[in-house]
Formats: structure tokens, C-alpha cells, sequence
């Protein structure tokens, strides 16, 4: 015990050394986090995007989703459309870690707190969520266009053929027939999903560090140590079951965009660019005369599961890039 102690006591003493990551750095890692954590994700977001959207006759469940998905169109299925959000994923991550740090800076000038309160943390990762809705939007639109246009035809000869080529074709095809405003189809659900989702997502996050942290204090009264001294596994730990938090709390709200995202592309697979977006009370009514509440859930086994190793590899790339760089810099005395 005594040794495990002064291990921590060491461990403490090097961290406090440590800067702060600044503006750059946050925006630099976030977006290498991002990167990573979309690289894993994906397949299953292919997955849960198409159970979310589809007719209940199309797939019969997540199974019947991968193996009709690959019998189709192969591997490369899975990653259809992935550039679009492999991007937005890099600029979501890193707007949302820049905007975090730097809100929680602005509550400490004002509460003059050096450890801010659970609270604060989640209205924090809120207020960096809603700023991060309005940049992956947009990208989130034609990645689900892309996910979801030649479902309808599977088994058919339309299955062969799609319609858009690319990101950049259906970025076109918003622009010619609908405007810029075509871009931001479901931005309403966004924000909420954002807001709510990333508040948890980082408020899950500290709340699982802060209880690890304090069951290594020598005693209740000592201050917890920095998070600098967690290691692998409990970083994994924190970041999964931060990326579950975000999904279980988000999740009826991620359908509901979802659903008005595609609602263009998913009369067997034609393109109506005539037909209006369907409202957030619409949506609601039409999702759940599909099945009820579960309808509200469907495609969230396929999405827990990659939740917990997507949202892992996030954190634990953003703190160990800021390690690294902090490690690198001169010491604070």
C-alpha cells in the first residue's frame, strides 16, 4: 500500500509540472482524436444509419443489415461516403475539445474555481456541442445520403446503380435544387442531439475519471490527483463509457435527424428534389406509427457497440498527444 502511495505522490509531482494544452494544440488533437475514433466507428454508423432509415421489411435486424450490406456492395459498403465525415469528424473534435477547455475557462474567471463542479463540466460540453452542430450538419447530410440512397433497391437492378458519385455530387445536387439552405436539412435535431449528447459526453468522461482518481486517495481529505496519472486502461474506461452515455441519452433525437436527413432518397431510392423537409412533429408522429418507442431505438445495439471503442480511441489519442506535447515543453516551477 505504502508503495503504491508514493508511486501516485511521484506521478502527481511530474504532472503538476505539466502545461495545459493551448488553443492550437486542442484543435490539432481534437482533430487527430477525431480522425481515429471515425476510422473505427464507421462501419457500424453505416449500419445504424440504415436500420434507423429503412423500412422494417428491408432489414430484419442488425445481422440482416451486415450481411445484406456486404452481399450487396462488399466491404467498401461499410465505408460508403466515409471521406465527408472523416472530416467533419476532424473539425466536430476539434472545435468540440477547443470550445470545452476554453468554456471552462470563462466559468473559472467567473466562479474563481480551480476545479469546476460536475455541472459545470456538462453545461460546458453542452454549450461546445451546440457550436459544434452547426459545423457537422452539413455533413452529416451527405454522409447519410450516401448511407442510405440505394438501400430500397437491394435485391433489385437499382442496387447496381447510385446516384450520387461522391460527397461533392450530392453537396451539387443540395446546391442546385435546394439552396444553401438544403445544407442545413435537420439542423434543429442536430443541435439538440449535440447539446445534449456532448454535455454527457464530457460530463460522462470526468465523472468516470474523478471516481477512479478518488479511489487511489491515500484518504477521503486529501484533494484528488490530476488526471494526468491515469493510465491506459482507465482512460479506455472513461472515454467508452463516455461514448455510451452520449448514444443512450442522444439517440431517439439522432433517428428523429436521421430520418428527416434522408426523407428525399428513401422512396425506393429515388430523389424527390421536389419534396419539402418533413418537421421535427412530423418525424416524430411518422417514426413512431413505424413501431412505437422501439422504433426510437432501432440500429442502438449496432451503435453501443461501437461506441465503447470508438469514443475509447478518441480520448485516449487527445491525451496522449497532450502528454506528449506537455512533455515536451520546459516545466512550470
Amino acid at each position: 500500500m505504502e508503495g503504491e502511495i508514493q508511486a501516485l505522490n511521484e506521478l502527481t509531482k511530474a504532472s503538476k509540472g505539466r502545461l495545459k494544452p493551448g488553443g492550437l494544440e486542442d484543435l490539432a488533437f481534437g482533430s487527430l482524436a477525431g480522425m481515429m475514433g471515425k476510422f473505427v466507428e464507421y462501419p457500424f454508423d453505416t449500419v445504424k444509419v440504415r436500420l434507423q432509415t429503412s423500412e422494417s421489411q428491408v432489414f430484419s435486424g442488425t445481422i440482416d443489415c451486415l450481411r445484406q450490406t456486404f452481399r450487396n456492395e462488399g466491404f467498401g459498403g461499410f465505408y460508403r461516403g466515409l471521406t465527408s465525415p472523416l472530416v467533419g469528424a476532424m473539425a466536430e473534435n476539434a472545435i468540440a475539445f477547443y470550445a470545452y477547455n476554453r468554456i471552462q475557462s470563462m466559468i473559472r474567471q467567473i466562479t474563481n474555481a480551480q476545479e469546476l463542479a460536475l455541472p459545470h463540466l456538462f453545461l460546458s460540453g453542452g454549450a461546445s456541442g451546440a457550436i459544434c452542430a452547426f459545423v457537422i450538419s452539413p455533413v452529416e447530410l451527405v454522409k447519410c445520403k450516401l448511407q442510405v440512397e440505394n438501400v430500397q433497391g437491394y435485391g433489385q437492378q437499382a442496387a447496381k446503380t447510385t446516384r450520387f458519385t461522391g460527397p461533392m455530387s450530392v453537396v451539387a445536387h443540395l446546391l442546385r435544387t435546394e439552396g444553401v439552405a438544403g445544407l442545413y436539412r435537420g439542423i434543429g435535431p442536430t443541435v439538440a442531439r449535440e447539446s445534449l449528447g456532448v454535455g454527457f459526453w464530457f460530463g460522462a468522461y470526468e465523472l468516470v475519471c474523478r471516481q477512479i482518481l478518488a479511489s487511489r486517495r491515500p484518504s477521503k481529505d486529501d484533494p484528488l490527483p490530476p488526471k494526468d496519472v491515469l493510465g491506459p486502461g482507465s482512460i479506455i474506461l472513461a472515454g467508452g463509457c463516455a461514448g455510451i452515455a452520449y448514444n443512450l441519452t442522444s439517440y431517439p433525437i439522432d433517428v428523429v435527424k436521421s430520418f428527416i436527413q434522408t426523407s428525399d432518397v428513401r422512396s425506393a431510392g429515388a430523389i424527390q428534389p421536389d419534396a419539402k423537409s418533413p418537421t421535427i412533429a412530423s418525424t416524430i408522429r411518422t417514426v413512431y406509427a413505424r413501431g412505437g418507442i422501439p422504433a426510437f431505438y432501432r440500429g442502438l445495439g449496432i451503435t453501443l457497440l461501437r461506441a465503447f471503442p470508438a469514443n475509447a480511441a478518441m480520448f485516449m489519442t487527445y491525451e496522449y498527444l497532450s502528454r506528449m506535447s506537455a512533455d515536451l515543453r520546459p516545466k512550470t516551477r
